[in-house]
């Protein structure tokens, strides 16, 4: 007991001595060594800050100095007479300085180029006016009546070839030419007044990218109230990224299979073709496609002839288009199989898919539906259906929904195919809507078309109420337009309507970055509520 309060005394836990004894006392205090420690962790933090801090105004520096030399370069982008790309264009493989031109040749006829387009800066600058490839929207001064174009489809290295032949009315002399191109490579530019006239000079082309146009200057000015012949011929990408001219692909028995196919709404037909891809340029379309045997190519008309070569490749014709804007302008080149039936008025509906698909019978779904909604609509509207053909497309990736070319609507897998005995309600009634929103578009967007984007309500608003409409007339039982609406469309609408971010229907849009912000519910379900308070006043 003495030896356990002395322990005590001396600040132990009182145990007897022993070999734990020793290692069971008292520790000595690390209040120093902590506060030590937080110091470096501090100084270290601090000196992090510092480093960063100090990286970010190098960064600054760099960015402004880089803002500085572009701007003292500023200017539309250089390009040789040829049409070589510059800029932000990109060249496909193999794209390059045309054979046989001699280098020193090259420097000196760009160094004239240069100084004339640096004249021309300083005359637009006093005029104190955006040059017309500058500006927002093209000029105007020209109309495309018609496009004959003629596509090669390389699917082997992913890459396709095209000649465009563009006959141009002239509403008010220029002497330049201004339409949009994108991620090409243009090989040869020519104008002509027609087949029998000379050809009009051309005095050099290049790109602009910030508004993804292409500028021909001529050498003269084009006449008012003529017509010249546009040529231009250029090769470029089958894209990996959903837009424009893009490529898929599927596994069939253990082999992958490639396709390619277009999605050109809003502004993506320039990637494919160079065009005036504005809604209101409005032309007829004549396209030939060339491809491998083992393929087969579909567009918006008919095919009208196959020319085949003795080196495994054909070349479709098809039918010319009525008149029609870029944006619902479609072709694909696949290897896929179909089904197929024909309305009371004799339009062909064809679906086409992936082989097993079409064998299992997944499509004869929508192939039926889509019969009895083209009857439907050609009675509701008394309008008749514009085309000898509509055909349905199933491709296993696309970066919408559906969308509704005139003649050849594409639709992702998820939402056409599908096996009705053992498909949900609830799929099968996505799928139907889906369905019925497409085909009006064949009506309200397709053969009646918004001028420009800000007025896109006109065609997605009317193509919106008529899922409803549509789905009401295929299956009267559900109550479509009298139950679902009010849930899915009249109460979130009126939330969305009522928030500080709310705006009219029609918005506007000065340039095509602003072209997805339109496509909101807004948009697409207000003009259903106009309806509905326009029945009941």
């Amino acid at each position: 007991m003495i030896e356990e309060e002395a322990a005590l005394r001396n600040g132990s836990r009182g145990l007897t001595p022993g070999p734990w004894a020793e290692a069971a006392g008292p520790r000595p205090r690390t209040t120093e060594r902590h506060i030590a420690v937080h110091k470096r962790l501090v100084l270290g933090f601090a000196v992090s800050i510092l480093a960063l801090l100090a990286v970010t105004m190098i960064a600054v520096l760099l960015s402004v100095r880089f803002e500085e030399c572009g701007a003292a370069a500023d200017g539309p982008p250089r390009a040789s007479g040829n049409g070589s790309l510059s800029g932000a264009a990109r060249q496909p493989p193999g794209a390059g300085q045309p054979p046989g031109r001699p280098e020193e040749e090259a420097r000196g006829g760009e160094a004239a180029e240069e100084e004339e387009e640096e004249e021309e800066e300083e005359e637009w600058q006093r005029r104190q006016e955006l040059p017309p490839w500058a500006r927002p929207r093209l000029p105007g001064h020209l109309r495309p009546l018609h496009y004959n174009l003629m596509l090669s489809a390389f699917m082997e290295n992913f890459t396709f070839s095209g000649e465009v032949n563009v006959q141009l009315e002239v509403r008010n002399a220029s002497r330049y030419i201004v339409l949009h191109a994108h991620r090409m490579h243009i090989e040869a530019v020519r104008v002509a007044e027609d087949k029998l006239a000379g050809g009009v000079r051309v005095a050099r082309t290049f790109f602009y990218p910030q508004t993804q146009v292409f500028v021909v200057v001529l050498n003269r000015s084009l006449e008012v109230q003529r017509s010249y012949n546009l040529k231009i011929i250029y090769n470029a990408l089958i894209e990996n990224e959903l837009l424009g001219f893009f490529r898929s692909s599927y596994v069939l028995h253990g082999e992958r299979r490639f396709l390619a196919v277009t999605q050109f709404s809003p502004t993506h037909a320039r990637k494919a073709f160079p065009c005036f891809d504005e809604p209101i340029y409005k032309a007829t379309f004549k396209i030939s496609i060339r491809h491998q045997a083992t393929y087969l190519s579909l567009s918006n008309m008919p095919v009208e002839t196959s020319v085949f070569e003795e080196d495994g490749w054909v070349t479709d014709h098809f039918s010319q288009t009525p008149l029609m804007s870029t944006y619902y302008l479609a072709w694909a080149v696949c290897n896929f199989t179909y089904r197929e039936t024909v309305t009371k008025s004799g339009v062909v509906v064809r679906l086409y898919a992936r082989p097993d698909a079409i064998r299992r019978g997944s499509g004869d779904y929508a192939l039926n539906i889509t019969r009895s909604l083209i009857e439907f609509y050609e009675d509701y509207f008394k309008v008749p259906y514009s085309l000898p053909k509509l055909d349905l497309l199933a491709v296993p990736k696309h970066p919408y929904a559906a969308m509704e070319n005139w003649g050849l609507s594409v639709f992702v897998e998820q939402r056409i195919l599908l096996d009705p005995s053992i498909s949900s309600i609830l799929y099968l009634l996505d799928v139907t809507m889906v369905i019925v929103h497409e085909l009006c578009h064949q009506w309200f967007g397709d053969l009646v078309t918004p001028v420009w984007w800000e007025d896109v309500w006109l065609k997605e608003g009317f193509a919106h109420y008529f899922e409803f409409v549509g789905t009401d007339y295929l299956y009267p039982g559900w109550n479509m337009e009298k139950q679902r609406f009010l849930t899915d469309v009249l109460h979130e609408v009126m939330l969305l309507d009522g928030l500080a971010s709310s705006h009219p229907v029609s918005q506007e849009v000065q340039q095509a970055t602003d072209i997805d912000r339109v496509f909101d519910w807004i948009a697409y379900k207000k003009v259903r509520l106009i309806k509905l308070i326009y029945l009941f006043i």
